[in-house]
């Protein structure tokens, strides 16, 4: 029985929850990095999840409240005090999380260990973040 999944995810982290509207009214997700973020989360979980013997009929790995924690990652043309908003790149792993199965929802987080966000000196982009069954390594 897997307690904690560490995954770490290369790309550039795009926030999600900021809309804007397109042409014909519609309402869209502001960053055009989001549906390649969100893939890259999900492939590194699936990646993660079967180096570590987890069978599609497994899923999700986590049943029940979870704890959560993540380290991002921005490019150096970035702030580290700017935008986009640590909580909106949250968004966009947790639902990433979700799609791949690796907990029911993201409503079973019921802890968040820390939350972070840096920039990458070394050019590296992207996550390091750690899911845990909640009291687990306590």
């Amino acid at each position: 029985m897997i307690t904690e999944l560490g995954i770490v995810v290369a790309g550039r982290p795009a926030p999600q929850g900021s809309k804007r509207q397109g042409a014909h009214g519609q309402m869209r997700e502001a960053s055009v990095y989001l549906p390649a973020w969100r893939a890259a989360v999900k492939r590194a979980a699936y990646e993660e999840m079967k180096r570590r013997g987890v069978r599609p009929g497994d899923r999700p790995v986590f049943r029940g409240a979870v704890a959560f924690s993540v380290t991002f990652w921005m490019p150096a043309d970035h702030r580290v005090d700017g935008p986009p908003d640590l909580d909106k790149l949250v968004r966009g792993v947790w639902d990433a999380l979700t799609q791949a199965r690796v907990w029911e929802d993201d409503s079973r987080v019921t802890e968040v260990l820390w939350l972070s966000k840096g920039i990458a000196a070394d050019g590296w982009t992207g996550a390091n973040i750690l899911v845990r069954a909640a009291g687990a390594g306590e």
